[in-house]
């Protein structure tokens, strides 16, 4: 295991070293990526606000491997990975524990490093990382260097930006569908991780250790590019497909919600996100008092959701109440009540059946009375 002794006031720690050009690439974009985005992509996707004039160069990617699977106080990072652009290279430095005696000398060189960043990136680091890393300071008696400093944890974006398209949004899952990023075979699952480490304290065989070396810096690096192409997305969405347009719909809330929701349906969706597509554009129309542009939305989804009774409802209730056609509104309760009669047994349909069931007698009250 190649590697070198770092000196603290608090013994030695174990440091393993690597210097790449901020033009590697890591997967399908280069580690420079990164630096190219607007720190106020930043803090939409960490949710924390970042400083306009931040300096991404400022920037720790941050991973541990750990003792066990918790954030809890007996675990402990036996692994830390950190990775930051110094200049015009990307320098990752991990420091290994080979043995928990030497951890206040990891938690000094951590005291002695950590404060000169202004942004912390991390995978699922909110929930796992950073407590753990923060119990460690506290039994130190150490306040931890960036307890302050923004927090940009990739997971829940992924999550936002992939979920309709991934099955799962795990790091390695997004490596292989949104990186291009090919681990070999020298890494090793990260189930298991902690039982090696203490296979290697039992019995002081190394010989696994290098595996997980590998993998602590392949999360560092995927750290990079995925921050760079999650922000990319954001920044510029024209390239996206239509399930990630439909996510990026219900990301953004209310700005530019119709926007993508156009976008998607254009783009192509499969037949469950684009019937949710069209309810929600016809939703958004409705509740902004565009009722004719709904109505037109709301035939769609009536047409291509067979078993669906929103959407006949929505159209009996604008022509009841805004465009005043009767028959019409009559019609498109009574095929409600049709697709409704299909539905299994189950309180459900009892309670849908009753609902439309009491519209179609008010609405035969009206027609009656109008015509009369």
């Amino acid at each position: 295991m190649q590697g070198r002794f770092h000196e603290t006031s608090h013994g030695r720690c174990f440091l393993v070293e690597e210097h790449l050009p901020i033009h590697h690439h890591h997967g399908d974009l280069p580690l420079g990526a990164f630096l190219d985005l607007d720190p106020n992509i930043l803090s939409l996707l960490g949710g924390d606000p970042c400083p306009a004039d931040v300096d991404l160069e400022h920037a720790l990617f941050l991973d541990t491997e750990t003792t066990g699977l918790s954030a809890g106080t007996g675990t402990m990072a036996f692994l830390v990975g950190l990775g930051f652009f110094e200049r015009d290279r990307f320098r990752v430095v991990q420091i290994f524990l080979r043995d928990p005696g030497d951890e206040p000398a990891m938690i000094t060189f951590l005291a002695d490093i950590l404060p000169r960043f202004k942004m912390l990136v991390t995978f699922n680091g909110r929930g796992f990382d950073v407590p753990i890393l923060e119990n460690r300071f506290i039994l130190a008696r150490r306040p931890f260097p960036l307890a302050a400093v923004p927090h940009v944890d990739l997971l829940p974006p992924s999550r936002r930006l992939w979920r309709f398209r991934l099955t799962s949004c795990a790091l390695g899952s997004l490596e292989r569908e949104v990186l291009g990023v090919e681990r070999d075979q020298a890494d090793i699952p990260s189930g298991v991780i902690p039982r090696v480490y203490l296979d290697y304290l039992r019995t002081g065989d190394a010989r696994e250790i290098p595996r997980i070396l590998y993998h602590n810096r392949i999360d560092v690096l995927s750290m990079v590019t995925l921050a760079a192409r999650l922000g990319r997305a954001l920044a510029m969405p024209e390239g996206l497909g239509g399930p990630d347009l439909y996510a990026l719909a219900r990301w953004y809330g209310k700005e530019n919600t119709e926007q993508f929701l156009r976008k998607a349906l254009t783009s192509g969706l499969p037949a469950h996100l684009r019937l949710r597509a069209l309810r929600d554009l016809a939703l958004l129309l409705k509740r902004a008092g565009r009722r004719g542009e709904a109505t037109e939305w709301w035939q769609q989804l009536a047409l291509e959701d067979p078993l669906g009774i929103l959407a006949p409802v929505e159209l009996a209730k604008i022509f009841e109440w805004h465009i005043p056609r009767f028959d019409l509104a009559l019609r498109w309760t009574k095929v409600a009540l049709a697709r409704a009669r299909r539905w299994p047994p189950g309180p459900r349909r009892e309670r849908a059946l009753e609902a439309l069931e009491r519209r179609l007698s008010r609405l035969q009250r009206k027609r009656r009375y109008n015509q009369s």
